[in-house]
């Protein structure tokens, strides 16, 4: 006789793509989420991580007002984009995208997973363990230990001390909660003028603290053109060993 298993959450995964790109310096005005990446668009490559994760039924993709066409070009036909329901234009600031974004996820889904778009090399195996703690605790942050020693300066001139690695973990994305209980968490952000630089941060000063999930250091944001080069580089190895 087999025991009863409960239901996969139902997920949507909003892709946060508002930024301005102004710290990548991309010639021709191309913005960072059309910038080809080993013949894909940065956009796509985090779409496709999703697409493949059985339990995400939606993609919303929040974008800047004038990229909205550009988005849905690139999502005609594009089987990364199957799952495309909603392309909705960011805010201000990051929490206004996301609010954004959580609002355009249907009723249907009770987790939401928030990712950076400039995020393009997330595994779908860590959307999965991600998705599973938070259907578990309500919400989860993926995050990976920090490896290098972190110095603390007040004035970005002299190092004045040393801080404990052992207990610093560098925030990634995606981070996923329960719909519902994100949306009261942002809404109220609004309110009270709460604008943190990521959503765990939401659950930490309103809820509790947040089960982390293991992510890898290849989940890098792209932010500089170097970063670009270190992003082909580590796509051309997994088509190596995947091939």
């Amino acid at each position: 006789m087999t025991t009863p298993t409960e239901p996969e959450p139902r997920a949507a995964a909003v892709l946060v793509a508002a930024g301005s790109s102004t710290r990548m310096q991309l010639p021709g005005g191309v913005r960072k989420p059309f910038v080809l990446l080993e013949g894909r668009a940065v956009l796509e490559h985090a779409a496709a991580a999703f697409d493949a994760c059985a339990a995400v039924r939606e993609l919303v993709v929040v974008c800047r007002e004038e990229d909205a066409e550009a988005v849905r070009a690139l999502a005609e036909g594009n089987p990364a984009f199957r799952k495309l329901t909603r392309v909705v234009p960011g805010g201000a600031e990051r929490t206004d995208s996301v609010l954004a974004g959580v609002r355009a996820a249907s009723d249907a889904v009770q987790l939401v997973a928030v990712h950076d778009a400039a995020r393009p090399l997330i595994r779908t195996a860590t959307v999965a363990a991600a998705l599973a703690m938070a259907g578990d605790c309500g919400a989860a942050l993926v995050a990976a230990p920090v490896g290098d020693t972190i110095k603390h300066s007040s004035d970005g001139r002299r190092a004045e001390r040393t801080l404990d690695r052992s207990t610093l973990w560098a925030a990634q994305t995606p981070q996923v909660f329960d719909r519902g209980r994100l949306l009261a968490l942002l809404e109220r952000a609004a309110a009270e003028g709460f604008k943190p630089t990521d959503d765990a941060a939401l659950w930490e000063r309103y809820v509790e603290p947040i089960a982390l999930v293991r992510g890898e250091s290849t989940n890098l944001k792209l932010t500089t053109p170097t970063d670009l080069e270190v992003a082909a580089a580590i796509l051309r190895a997994r088509a190596a060993t995947d091939g």
